[in-house]
């Protein structure tokens, strides 16, 4: 069995991983968009450096568009199988993929460039999509099966195991961070002669969930004092519902002066029904909530679905609470909040994800004086802090203990390591290779390891 990898390799974006058997079985593990650096959307026109008619399926382990988000174009360019996904996965990617269509649309209107598809290619997309349950095991090919389990990093993601030419292969997709809300825990990593394993954050640890909690209020308390805005840039899915749920219970437990906040992201907006419909996949304290509370509305939240409800969170006196997207501050709605509060140095930025190199966040959170946002130079004179407590990634001790598996598994003899920044992948090796004692790859961008 051979992992050739076409994306996320020595990178975090563009996850693209073709796993070919000896018995000529070929499936695509993943099919993301790269983000961040200016050629990424050239990246993403391009063709596949493998004939998508020649995949036997496609398994696409959870709904971020890092993840997904070329999918469409796999289908538009002749693919024509069977794309296994959970059920969550399949409604909130047909989400982002509409969602990212018409920024592709808009972005080759304004900058002259073809977009990587069209919105009218999003359906045919989502008509090959089968939705699965964790679990259960999966026939492609009689020499090929595979089984999703709780990667509990958002809201439907799994990891997979696959099971070919006599050995069991283990694919993370993107593994959870610990006690996150609503989402269950992370399963136990299965026994595996090999595992293929993100590295976002291989090179540090995250605050507890205490502390994380105790700096989103202590940040809104701060603001409250300063009759100023904190603005919250989040990633629609799972990190902004993540802080609705815990500013519910703030605010209805009277921990924090009853303000305006601003729900100020369309995707983020139109997430929370899927989150509604399947309440089975909540976790034990979240799924117990649902039953007398909507935590995802409370004393004070404000659902600004048009783009004349932004405009008009300008007009509001401060102090307030802005939560709109993008997470890494290269697209969306908080663009124009940027512009209008960064300068001031009663406000506050709360950075609570990853920011790739080459984003707006990445220069902000690097601690850049001026930034050019949309045809204008802005000062950064608001305060600048971080919470990576919030992360949806597990950090290096998470991604350690699932490697050595904490379900009592033997430790696999070789690991894969993808999705990360150079740093980040050879900390995380030498860990692995220490803690772990197995052997560790770091390949680049078309590189292949075998099983």
């Amino acid at each position: 069995m051979k992992i050739t990898l076409f994306g996320a390799a020595r990178e975090v974006t563009g996850s693209c991983h073709l796993i070919e058997t000896d018995s000529g079985t070929r499936v695509l593990v993943d099919c993301g968009m790269f983000q961040g650096y200016s050629v990424a959307h050239q990246l993403n026109g391009e063709p596949f450096p493998f004939d998508p008619r020649s995949l036997d399926a496609v398994i696409l382990t959870h709904a971020h568009i890092d993840h997904i988000g070329r999918y469409p174009k796999l289908v538009r360019d002749g693919f024509g199988g069977r794309c296994f996904v959970t059920h969550p996965t399949r409604l909130l990617s047909r989400l982002m993929w509409r969602d990212a269509a018409q920024v592709m649309k808009d972005d080759a209107r304004r900058h002259r460039r073809p977009p990587a598809y069209t919105p009218q290619e999003v359906d045919p997309a989502f008509q090959t999509l089968h939705g699965m349950e964790y679990g259960v095991r999966v026939k492609v090919s009689d020499g090929f099966h595979f089984t999703f389990r709780e990667a509990g990093h958002i809201f439907g993601s799994a990891f997979v195991e696959i099971e070919a030419d006599g050995k069991r292969l283990v694919m993370s997709g993107d593994i959870g961070n610990d006690d996150v809300p609503i989402l269950r825990d992370t399963a136990p990593r299965p026994t595996a002669d090999a595992v293929v394993c993100e590295s976002t954050y291989g090179d540090r640890n995250h605050e507890s969930v205490r502390e994380r909690s105790g700096l989103l209020k202590q940040a809104i308390m701060d603001v409250v004092g300063r009759k100023g805005t904190l603005m919250i840039p989040a990633f629609s899915l799972e990190r902004t519902q993540e802080v609705l749920y815990e500013l519910n219970g703030m605010a209805e437990g009277g921990e924090i002066p009853r303000i305006p906040i601003y729900l100020d992201s369309p995707l983020a907006i139109k997430v929370l029904p899927v989150y509604h419909q399947f309440p089975e996949y909540y976790d034990r304290d979240a799924a117990e909530l649902s039953k007398t509370d909507d935590f995802f509305r409370f004393p004070g939240l404000h659902i600004s679905r048009e783009a004349s409800d932004s405009r008009a969170i300008d007009s509001i006196k401060p102090p307030k609470v802005i939560i709109a997207g993008s997470g890494m501050m290269h697209g969306g709605r908080i663009m124009r909040h940027l512009v209008q509060y960064l300068d001031d140095p009663e406000n506050i930025l709360l950075v609570i994800g990853y920011q790739a190199e080459g984003t707006l966040g990445r220069q902000v959170t690097d601690g850049a004086n001026r930034v050019h946002i949309e045809h204008e130079d802005v000062d950064v004179r608001c305060e600048v802090r971080k919470i990576s407590g919030y992360s949806a990634h597990g950090d290096r001790e998470k991604l350690l203990r699932w490697l050595k598996g904490n379900g009592g598994s033997g430790r696999p003899a070789k690991i894969v390591l993808n999705h990360g920044e150079l740093g980040a992948l050879e900390n995380l090796a030498d860990h692995c290779r220490k803690e772990i004692g197995a052997e560790v790859f770091i390949p680049g961008k078309g590189e292949t390891v075998e099983v």
